[in-house]
């Protein structure tokens, strides 16, 4: 088999005298991305209880950030574009199951003003987890989500826009995806950057872009990708690189940071007898490239694990029957099926504590918002993440997993919930 080396012109292992990484931000708040617009407002994306929201705060005081009222329009915003260094910014909005749209907005005479609204595709999204990434020239939608024919849990998607509409999805295939759920979508130049999700941890990834293609993915070698951590929502504006890295400690504590002019593009460029590709920095950097192995990237990938049901020799027990209350309760976010890195980190801590062999039921919740079939998919998906989770992550234990789902009337994050109960 020809060998293929993919060198990554991403030089953010090497740091060069004047350039430094900077803690922007340190919270035990959920972060879902940091953006630099202009050259001193940051924009801060957080989930809460009922929606994520966007704050702005001056670069040099994050702490004082204050919820943007004009950038958050529905029940979950996030910014999805724009060309930040120049104050245009593109933000999705979510105020219902199909009220959804992107919106433009200019910093301008210190506010941030709407210029025009852009549809946002139809989609049937099986994961309700959405990552969305627009092209400054509009043209171009990238896309995580759970659609038919995924590689495994959320995949990228691209899809252009033909004039009027947007062109049904496409996914870039299984040199982009996995059996891991990768999401942020981040497209800088003629690169892809993006998270995949193993467990509690993520690293962030770059591709090599050509026709809105993606070439094969690495994983990025440097700061950005803290060992054993949460790293995610990769963005960049002029030569400031900013993401998110969260800890798995049993208190999380998200933090955001900047690498400031340091280019991190990824470039494609043949060199024999290999086929190499590489991201094209904008300016020259000193340091040498870093050659990756694809072999060695994908060997990367944890394997997923199938939990078989373990049969006992001994006769069933007549008696066997879950208890009363949960042993384990987690909390859902609003609009989210997988659970948050604090949540898993608290079942994480549970189930190394169960003997081997233990039997669970694992029963999801939805509340009452949306439609009623919705909430009922809804509740039976957070319940069968968890089951995965648990097969992933814990197969050595041999646990025997039934699932359940229930779609309860009352709304709020309290009934937005996976149970545990064991079963004895």
């Amino acid at each position: 088999m020809k060998k293929i080396v993919y060198t990554i012109g991403l030089m953010l292992g090497v740091m060069v005298t004047g350039q430094a990484q900077t803690k922007l931000l340190e919270t035990n708040a959920e972060m879902a991305g940091v953006a630099l617009v202009g050259e001193e407002m940051l924009l801060i994306t957080k989930k809460e209880d009922g929606g994520q929201y966007l704050y702005t705060a001056r670069r040099n005081n994050p702490e004082a950030a204050e919820r943007a009222l004009a950038l958050n329009a529905g029940q979950v915003n996030a910014v999805v574009g724009g060309d930040l260094a120049a104050g245009e910014v593109f933000i999705y909005h979510k105020s219902g199951r199909r009220a959804e749209k992107i919106s433009i907005y200019l910093w301008q005479n210190g506010e941030f003003v709407k210029s025009e609204e852009l549809p946002v595709p139809r989609l049937r999204n099986h994961s309700y987890n959405l990552g969305l990434f627009l092209t400054q020239d509009r043209r171009q939608l990238y896309i995580a989500a759970e659609l038919a024919g995924s590689q495994g849990y959320d995949d990228l998607y691209r899809s252009e826009w033909n004039d009027n509409s947007w062109s049904k999805p496409g996914n870039l295939g299984r040199q982009v995806n996995t059996k891991a759920a990768e999401f942020a979508p981040f497209v800088s130049n003629d690169s892809l950057f993006f998270s995949r999700q193993q467990g509690e941890t993520a690293y962030i990834y770059g591709a090599p872009l050509k026709n809105g293609q993606a070439g094969e993915a690495v994983r990025l070698a440097g700061v950005v990708n803290g060992k054993e951590a949460y790293n995610a929502y990769l963005s960049k504006s002029k030569d400031q690189t900013m993401w998110v890295s969260a800890t798995t400690q049993e208190q999380p504590r998200y933090i955001a940071y900047l690498l400031g002019e340091q280019r991190t593009e990824v470039t494609a460029a043949p060199t024999p007898p290999a086929e190499a590709v590489s991201v094209p920095p904008t300016e020259v950097v000193s340091a040498p490239p870093v050659e990756v192995a694809a072999e060695a990237v994908k060997a990367e990938v944890p394997q997923q694990t199938e939990l078989k049901e373990v049969a006992s020799a001994e006769p069933a027990r007549e008696a066997s029957m879950r208890v009363a209350a949960p042993s384990l309760v987690l909390y859902n976010e609003f609009n989210r099926v997988h659970l948050s890195l604090q949540q898993l980190a608290g079942l994480s801590r549970f189930l190394r504590q169960q003997p081997d062999g233990t039997s669970f039921v694992i029963k999801g919740y939805s509340d009452g918002y949306g439609e009623p079939a919705a909430r009922q998919r809804v509740s039976e998906q957070r319940a069968q993440s968890v089951k995965n989770y648990m097969q992933r992550y814990f197969a050595g234990k041999g646990f025997e997993i039934e699932v359940e789902g229930e779609a309860l009337p009352e709304k709020g994050r309290a009934h937005r919930k996976t149970e545990l109960y064991l079963v004895q």
